[in-house]
């Protein structure tokens, strides 16, 4: 696999020893593995690009604690890793959400050691900078140094976390993906039949809505916690990380069933579809099932997402 250490940014996540586990049995030994629970979040990069220039290996493996690796994900995020232009800063795939429904990018974030130094110039001094990674990230494209999003689904998120977590990354949605509320709670009002998890983000998000106060990726920020006691949810009890495997994370990939809302927002899930190879066929076998017509709304609105996304980043 290469040069490379793991980094596991956690914050006391239900998952966290279960993230551990499933990385030591893809072949990673601990003496390359840190695991680091600074906050706020623009505390946590720094602490793991500080340990990644220490280290001085080739590549550095971010992840954060609520994200279940499949098996040989590291091998074959590194394997891509390797065939991208000398200037890419950085490398991440996809991950399968829980909470968005369906495949959306992120999950790793595999950097290439050497450009550590000039993230780290760059990273925000500000605190409250609820993107403060993707901020650095556009900050290295404008000088040269781009990173890149390959076809490959890492592992799942946000699956068997704390309620606690649940509610303040739901609140936090509300504040970075307000754009995408129908998807969201279309998604949770009907997941919330089955799974109380959906339930208890719904809270979080209707809360944030009706929040004033300012907002920003810290677990330790007292309104997150004052606010979740007010709802009276009572918190799980801790997860055995005996119970899951490598292959169970496997299994609820390949059986991953979308819902529709999903599918009208992401037709070709959040652009992995296009980057795959065989696009001509995909499009063929969609144009086949779906008419010229429904196939060239789909095409347009995955367009227009992906446009807007790079025009807010530009604003």
């Amino acid at each position: 696999m290469g040069e490379f250490i793991v980094i596991i940014r956690a914050a006391n996540e239900r998952t966290e020893t279960l993230c551990k586990k499933l990385i030591t049995e893809q072949g990673v030994s601990d003496k390359n593995i840190w695991l680091i629970h600074e906050s706020p979040f623009t505390a946590a990069l720094k602490k793991s690009f500080e340990i990644g220039i220490e280290k001085g290996k080739k590549w550095t493996f971010c992840v954060d604690a609520d994200v279940l690796l499949r098996p040989n994900a590291i091998e074959k995020i590194i394997e891509l890793a390797e065939k991208q232009p000398r200037n890419v800063c950085q490398v991440q795939g996809y991950m399968m959400d829980k909470f968005f429904g369906g495949v959306r990018r992120g999950g790793v974030h595999l950097y290439r050691t050497e450009y550590l130094p000039k993230i780290l110039e760059i990273i925000s001094s500000d605190e409250q900078d609820i993107r403060p990674e993707s901020h650095a990230l556009r900050q290295m494209k404008k000088k040269g140094y781009p990173f890149r999003v390959v076809p490959y689904i890492v592992g799942t998120h946000d699956d068997e976390q704390y309620n606690f977590d649940i509610y303040r990354k739901a609140f936090v949605q509300a504040e970075k993906h307000l754009s995408r509320a129908e998807l969201l709670i279309t998604h949770w009002k009907d997941m919330a039949k089955k799974d109380n998890d959906f339930k208890v983000a719904l809270k979080g998000f209707s809360d944030s809505i009706n929040n004033t106060e300012p907002v920003f990726i810290d677990k330790k920020l007292p309104l997150f916690q004052e606010m979740f006691e007010a709802t009276g949810i009572p918190e799980k009890n801790q997860l055995n990380p005996d119970d899951y495997s490598l292959q169970m994370i496997e299994e609820k990939i390949n059986g991953w069933e979308y819902p529709q809302m999903y599918r009208l927002y992401f037709p070709y899930r959040d652009g992995l579809d296009l980057e795959m190879k065989g696009n001509w066929q995909k499009l063929k076998r969609n144009v086949n099932q779906k008419g010229i017509l429904k196939t060239s709304i789909l095409s347009v609105s995955e367009l227009m997402i992906i446009m807007g996304k790079r025009l807010r980043k530009d604003l």
